[in-house]
């Protein structure tokens, strides 16, 4: 449904839209002058944990990742909420007061917003932040030999599913819930400053997913080593005990859709994660002083996890 969407949307003329629709990136991109353009991004979750202020706080930063997958910095932000009349004004105003907050720190102060009555609780931001031109980060820009680190661990979807259904206690979200709050604007400069130029984050489509858009707009083939992809504790434990999202099926599909896929990918590299990390493709002599700078920033999680190769789609192993 999503690329029949796109597919239906008229193409607009303007030179100085340097991201648009293409590629599936992660936000739009129009140029304001020479030496700076705004990045702008939506986006809205449904609550993963049960504390309004840690919702809130998890939507605004999987919203601003968007924009620091760009390579951006935070300038402003306007949030959405969407809650029933079942909802209390007391639990509505935590969501936001959350969301503020989390978008407060990271250089993007709630100016505003909009609220609506539905079935369904929702919250997200629109995200703007600013860019040089010349620094922007895209998924179309992997080349043959780069190496490809993940920012943070996988398993949001499964454990929060797991909690859920009441598999699982809310001290198994610990961890989880410290990585979903933590944005990716920190890992903005160590790297640029690392000359990385092709960065996406890893949201619902997951790891797999996101990487399959990176090779199909970059025209080569990225290949992960699975032992190498660090994990929130218990969700390989989770997903092996059949708490498997509906979105991993639809994210493997997604995958073979945009390239061949060859080897068994576990359901780790499938599990659709909520402000994920930032997949990121660095030269080889670059690896060790980046992921180095990245822990120094409080990204501890943070590995090399495959490489850049020729060919087409995705290759697990």
């Amino acid at each position: 449904m999503l690329r029949q969407l796109v597919g239906s949307l008229p193409v607009p003329q303007d030179e100085d839209i340097i991201v648009g629709l293409q590629n599936a990136e992660d936000a739009v991109v129009y140029r304001l002058d020479e030496d700076r353009a705004l990045v702008a991004s939506l986006d809205v979750i449904t609550p993963v944990v049960d504390d309004p202020a840690t919702y809130g706080k998890i939507a605004a930063s999987n919203s601003l990742s968007d924009i620091f997958a760009m390579g951006g910095k935070g300038l402003m932000s306007l949030s959405f909420l969407s809650v029933s009349k079942s909802v209390p004004p007391d639990v509505a105003v935590e969501i936001v007061r959350g969301g503020a907050e989390a978008a407060m720190d990271n250089g993007s102060p709630l100016l505003g917003g909009h609220s609506v009555e539905g079935e369904d609780v929702l919250f997200g931001l629109l995200a703007l932040g600013l860019v040089h031109p010349d620094e922007l980060f895209t998924n179309h820009s992997l080349e043959v030999g780069d190496q490809l680190i993940l920012t943070k661990p996988l398993g949001t979807g499964t454990l929060t599913t797991a909690v859920k259904r009441d598999l699982l206690g809310q001290e198994a979200l610990r961890e989880a819930v410290a990585g979903m709050v933590q944005t990716n604007g920190a890992a903005v400069d160590p790297l640029r400053g690392h000359g990385v130029r092709a960065v996406t984050d890893v949201t619902g489509f997951s790891l797999l997913g996101h990487a399959a858009e990176m090779a199909k707009a970059s025209q080569v083939r990225v290949l992960f080593e699975q032992d190498l992809v660090a994990e929130y504790p218990g969700a390989r434990e989770s997903l092996a005990s059949g708490t498997v999202t509906r979105a991993n099926g639809r994210n493997q599909a997604y995958v073979e859709h945009l390239g061949p896929l060859v080897g068994e990918p576990e359901a780790l590299l499938l599990d659709p994660q909520t402000s994920g990390g930032l997949l990121a493709a660095v030269k080889p002599d670059q690896v060790d002083s980046l992921l180095a700078d990245l822990r120094e920033q409080g990204y501890t999680e943070v590995a090399r996890v495959g490489e850049v190769v020729e060919g087409s789609g995705i290759t697990v192993q």
